[in-house]
């Protein structure tokens, strides 16, 4: 009865292993799917926002193929541009690349001055005096009693 047992559990094995092999390759041809259809969507949402871009720029003619074009107000392009440098940066494509011109720009500009936590930068642009002095310490001398003042004198 053991030999029995035995194919009768390699058999079962066998047909687990092959539902668990066919399980796994439907997962792989659903996120196949979604990916064929959510590249289509960004596609034809970049279409679209391309299209509108390029309307904001196109003055259409007063009349076409025999029909009157009324005048068209200006459109508003805010929302296709959102949506055209989401979709481009959700590819790795950078649209703003000037900015990292400007970073450099003025982390060149900070040269030699200190930041960070604890430093304190302050910038005049025009001529400025500065007067100081030593400022007066208050020390008592231990035998006499006596204030001791900045040049070591008893006062």
């Amino acid at each position: 009865m053991d030999a029995k047992e035995k194919v009768k559990t390699e058999t079962n094995k066998e047909k687990i292993e092959k539902k668990v092999l066919e399980n796994e390759d439907q997962p792989e041809y659903q996120e196949k799917i979604m990916f064929l259809v959510s590249t289509t969507a960004q596609g034809a949402i970049l279409f679209w926002c391309i299209c509108v871009l390029s309307l904001g720029y196109i003055k259409l003619p007063t009349s076409m193929f025999g029909v009157e074009i009324p005048d068209q107000p200006r459109i508003d392009s805010t929302f296709a541009a959102g949506l055209l440098g989401n979709i481009l940066a959700g590819w790795g494509i950078s649209v703003g690349s000037n900015n990292g011109n400007k970073k450099k720009k003025k982390e060149e500009e900070g040269v030699g001055i200190p930041s960070g936590p604890g430093v304190q930068t302050i910038i005049i642009k025009q001529p400025i005096e500065l007067i100081t002095r030593k400022p007066d310490v208050l020390r008592v001398d231990p035998i006499t009693g006596k204030d001791v003042k900045n040049d070591g004198s008893l006062g």
